[in-house]
């Protein structure tokens, strides 16, 4: 009998390497970050001594190499310490999904977790028991401790206040060991809304990673392409497309490096022998209607119906909307979903949103004594029902995607 996985075998694999295309793959060089790198080498070289180095945030758009770079220096800090016998541990924390002083605490401490140490439970401890044992361990380790808080900005909330202050006053309760903190962030100015004390407390430098440029983009394609590809699969028109593209959306280098994977697997399934502009147009309106979709259903409930009134109002003929068209669709959407509206400014600052997300298009115009308004234009690709996926498994918002508007009638 023939084994099911025989036909799944890919002996004409486009990929020599696929875990170089894996978002946490480390390059041994990393391209363009320079300066950036250079940087973080000065503030951390104090660690190699046992001194504690100063904090550092280091800010840019997505995909601007942030993150490669703070794995990059603190893999070649991390092995330069061992060469000297120096002691330096690296802790990550991505506080999308680590996001409350329990699971960071959790976090750090289950990373120097050693035979005989207690295990401390996902939930049940107080927090400050949490604390008091990562610090116990971190002391144990010794050497100097680098925290790495990627989406740091998630964590500047009023919620979370306290776990900010307790890694910025780590060094007052560590006895034996040192720590740094890098912080990671999309958004320049979340430090703002931190308290005076802790803003104080992390004194942190501020490095800037600006939008690579299409150039710098197809130079760090071509790398991956010739660690992760076999060779004759590709070539540089069809990673300069992936550059081109990809440069479009504000220089996203990980945008790029994913439109370049799917780029080969649907070449693969294709059965052909290397990467064509095709395979990589089609890629794109894949992973364009992939990341709609997923945006979409993220949604909380109230974007879910603002976006939906854009939606109805578009199906209905109203293609061109203004805040105050989205507003009247977007409040009858809530009587018939059992909602209560948000304020039209609420609306309006979400309506930005969208824009920011790549959802929709907001174009402000000015209407001389009249003021100013916005058009607002759908950016969900087409091929998606929308409408659908947004009311999906809610049966409120399943009636407002139903329901006759009298907008719409009135201007269709």
């Amino acid at each position: 009998m023939t084994n099911i996985f025989e036909a799944a075998s890919r002996s004409n694999s486009m990929f020599s390497d696929r875990r170089v295309f894996d978002p946490r793959h480390s390059p041994s060089t990393l391209r363009h970050r320079d300066a950036q790198v250079h940087a973080m080498v000065l503030n951390l070289a104090d660690a190699l001594e046992g001194h504690i180095p100063g904090n550092m945030i280091l800010y840019g758009t997505t995909g601007a190499g942030k993150t490669a770079a703070a794995r990059f220096v603190i893999q070649q800090l991390e092995e330069r310490a061992e060469a000297i016998g120096s002691s330096v541990t690296s802790h990550e924390v991505n506080a999308q999904h680590t996001n409350t002083r329990y699971r960071v605490l959790h976090s750090i401490a289950t990373r120097l977790w050693e035979k005989g140490d207690v295990t401390i439970p996902f939930t049940g401890w107080p927090a400050d028991r949490v604390l008091e044992e990562t610090v116990r361990r971190m002391d144990r380790r010794s050497g100097v401790h680098v925290i790495v808080l990627d989406e740091m900005d998630r964590l500047a909330t009023q919620s979370e206040e306290q776990l900010l202050y307790d890694l910025t006053t780590l060094n007052v309760l560590l006895s034996t060991a040192r720590a740094s903190i890098i912080g990671i962030s999309n958004d320049f100015s979340f430090t703002d809304s931190l308290t005076g004390p802790i803003r104080s407390r992390l004194a942190a430098e501020d490095i800037v990673f600006t939008p690579y440029t299409a150039d710098q983009v197809n130079d760090i394609l071509i790398d991956r392409a010739t660690d992760g590809l076999r060779e004759g699969t590709w070539d540089e028109s069809g990673i300069r497309l992936c550059a081109d593209l990809a440069a479009k959306e504000h220089g996203d280098a990980r945008r790029a490096i994913d439109l370049l994977r799917v780029s080969a697997q649907r070449a693969e399934i294709g059965d052909a022998n290397s990467i064509n502009i095709e395979h990589v147009i089609s890629a794109q309106a894949q992973m364009e209607q992939d990341r709609a979709i997923t945006l979409m259903q993220g949604l909380p409930e109230h974007q879910k119906l603002i976006l939906m009134s854009i939606l109805i109002n578009q199906r209905n003929g109203v293609h061109t909307q203004n805040s105050g068209t989205i507003w009247e669709t977007y409040t009858q959407a809530c009587s018939r979903a059992g909602f209560r509206p948000l304020t039209s400014r609420r609306v309006s600052t979400i309506i930005n949103e969208f824009d920011s997300a790549g959802l929709a298009h907001v174009r402000n115009v000015f209407l001389g004594r009249h003021g100013r308004t916005k058009h607002v234009y759908s950016l969900i690709p087409k091929g998606i029902d929308a409408i659908q996926i947004l009311s999906q498994d809610n049966p409120g918002l399943e009636a407002a995607s139903k329901g006759a508007y009298k907008l719409q009638k009135r201007l269709g």
